[in-house]
């Protein structure tokens, strides 16, 4: 049977652009194909003809260490003439794909972004996303495999996913926006990744294979990003290749696919669409990468139901610990730091109807914690926003955890369109007993998340959350934390009944909390130490401090605070006064919010002026037409008489 003859290219040079589709569940794209031009498919056939011309490099023993795989030198450099009439494009050097992917930080993260993808097409009717470990036939070595039945990706649709920053998701619709978390994610979890996707529009059904291969690049001393891909004509009754410049380039494409690939034989990449169905995708992830030690990363033997992150699982060795520290990390706030069933099942927060995520042969449970809190609150937060958000509001639900206070256990869990980003977000000061034992959870769709969807963008409304959410967790522990068992060092009573302001530090409340680096990812660090509560010195009151001013003395107070006479609010002589730091945080946090009324209020203000001024201006024009008016009417019965 003759091979059927089309227009685009084979072989795939990875170039920025705009848009892409998803992929682990990628969806049918109408096809773009331009026919390429005489100039276009020359310069094709001198690049492949370079590329099969290429020797292995000499160079040291690759790092199988994600973060020293970056490293390793170029030796040859393969410059393509460009054809004359032709325009020459600008290329993406294999060492950005290493770089680009750093932007994981966490292994998880980077699962999560190909689980997303497979979210996003239960739009197309995806029913569940399989993620499992296979062993690969050459060297016998654990791959990851991501497997979907979504719309699946045609011949044009899997070269945009393979395209950086190419996207066509709708940003209100999908989780997916920015086009580039296939090959961050792919990249982060193992150097080398094959796709299969099936699909069929306007009536043709195809199949297509892409190699995106860091281990191919490196070592054939690629200075440009080659994606080797072939595709197959199937709406007949048997897989027909799709040519699209000649028999020749599409023999070199199966050939380095063959040759780079976990497959050795056309039959072997065929068979792996039996899985498939008439419409899906198939992502095989191999070479992983392993951690400083020469072990893999990916643990898949702690649990055969689960995938563990290796070091973080030994970190948590449940051998020999004290029965408070092992209750900690048996809860769930502690084990997402690890274990892919635990943090896929907070992942999402709307409830699936028709949909699974399916780890290792076993459906993950979704777990809402918001189901489980004791004496659940609602509270509906507004955001000062933009006109197009100008109706977003956040409902957060807070309230104690069941273990509570036996676990000291707190933070909101905040989503951005249904994607969890920042799981047990502590807010609260550390070492503070306020606020122990206060989860939240609540949808900020109206700040952005960083790439890696891992954290949110710094930005004004994000301060202004922050804020928020300090507050509603020490208004919500003061007015129920006697009903699970709480009590106030007897320091704090004594200073909720004396009622003394304090002056405050200069500056907002979320500068006066800051978290340490490592808390930054997960928000856990603090979850995990013992419960304290710790008094800063106090701060003298603003009429002492003016009165020893006076007196030439120095306007910082010992830590005792007050030890002469009797203030004003009658604290008797040389009892100590101690100011607490939630004290100080919450009094902060109290003047940045009212802070915050003023300027809006200032705002609506200079709006109302504005209308004002508007109407004043239309007014005076309608007394300049009346007046304009009259007079003409005076001229005219005057010239009548």
């Amino acid at each position: 049977m003759p091979s059927k003859n089309e227009n685009p290219q084979d072989v795939v040079e990875l170039t920025s652009s705009d848009d892409e589709d998803n992929v682990a569940a990628g969806a049918t794209r109408p096809q773009v194909n331009a026919p390429a031009s005489k100039a276009t498919t020359q310069q094709n056939v001198q690049s492949a003809a370079a590329i099969a011309s290429s020797p292995p490099v000499n160079e040291a023993p690759e790092s199988r260490s994600f973060w020293k795989a970056g490293t390793y030198a170029a030796n040859i450099t393969i410059k393509s003439t460009p054809v004359q009439g032709s325009l020459e494009h600008a290329r993406v050097h294999p060492k950005f794909l290493h770089s680009n992917a750093t932007s994981h930080k966490w292994a998880f993260g980077a699962i999560a972004e190909l689980l997303d993808n497979a979210v996003d097409e239960v739009q197309n009717g995806a029913t569940f996303v399989k993620v499992d470990r296979v062993n690969i036939m050459k060297d016998n070595s654990p791959a990851l495999v991501f497997l979907d039945d979504g719309g699946g990706m045609d011949p044009e649709s899997l070269r945009k996913c393979m395209s950086l920053g190419y996207s066509t998701k709708k940003a209100n619709k999908t989780i997916g926006q920015y086009g580039n978390g296939f090959k961050t994610s792919t990249m982060r979890l193992g150097a080398d990744v094959i796709v299969f996707s099936r699909a069929t529009h306007e009536s043709k059904a195809t199949q297509s294979i892409g190699l995106l291969s860091y281990t191919y690049l490196r070592k054939t001393g690629q200075d440009d990003v080659i994606v080797p891909m072939i595709d197959f004509d199937i709406s007949g009754h048997w897989a027909e290749p799709i040519i699209y410049s000649s028999q020749d380039d599409w023999s070199f494409n199966l050939k380095t696919i063959l040759e780079w690939s976990p497959f050795a034989s056309k039959s072997e990449l065929l068979q792996q669409f039996e899985d498939i169905g008439p419409h899906g995708t198939k992502v095989i992830i191999y070479n992983l990468w392993m951690n400083d030690e020469g072990v893999y990363e990916l643990s898949f033997d702690d649990d055969e139901k689960d995938i563990c992150l290796r070091d973080e699982a030994n970190s948590g060795s449940l051998k020999k610990l004290p029965k408070k520290v092992l209750e900690r990390q048996s809860h769930i706030s502690y084990r997402i730091r690890y274990s892919l069933r635990a943090y896929a099942s907070m992942l999402y927060l709307g409830k699936f109807d028709n949909f699974k995520i399916i780890l290792r042969g076993k459906p993950i449970q979704q777990f809402h914690i918001a189901d489980e809190l004791k004496f659940p609150k609602v509270i509906s937060y507004r955001p000062q926003v933009s006109a197009p958000l100008k109706d977003a509001t956040a409902e957060t639900t807070i309230g104690f955890i069941k273990e509570a206070p036996a676990l000291s256990v707190s933070g909101f869990n905040v989503y951005h369109k249904n994607r969890l980003i920042r799981p047990f977000w502590k807010v609260t000061g550390d070492g503070s007993l306020k606020g122990n034992g206060v989860v939240g959870v609540l949808e900020a769709n109206f700040i952005e998340p960083t790439h890696d969807k891992q954290d949110f963008e710094r930005s004004t409304l994000f301060v202004r959350l922050e804020s928020k959410l300090k507050q509603m967790t020490l208004e919500y522990w003061k007015a129920y934390y006697h009903l699970i068992g709480h009590q106030l060092p007897a320091s704090s009573t004594y200073n909720m009944e004396s009622g003394g302001s304090v002056l405050s530090p200069v500056g907002h409340g979320p500068d006066m909390q800051k978290q340490p680096a490592d808390q930054h990812k997960l928000g856990l660090a603090s979850n995990f130490q013992e419960d304290m509560h710790l008094d800063v010195p106090g701060v003298a009151r603003q009429g002492n401090v003016m009165h020893n001013l006076e007196n030439g003395k120095p306007a910082v107070q010992p830590i005792i605070g007050i030890a002469e006479g009797h203030d004003n609010d009658g604290t008797p002589e040389g009892h100590p006064v101690t100011i607490s730091a939630d004290q100080i945080c919450e009094e902060n946090i109290q003047l940045f919010i009212k802070c915050e009324e003023h300027l809006q209020r200032e705002t609506e203000i200079n709006q109302l002026i504005e209308l004002l001024e508007k109407e004043v201006t239309q007014a005076k024009l309608k007394c300049a037409k009346l007046s304009a008016y009259v007079e003409a009417r005076k001229k005219q019965k005057t010239m009548e008489q």
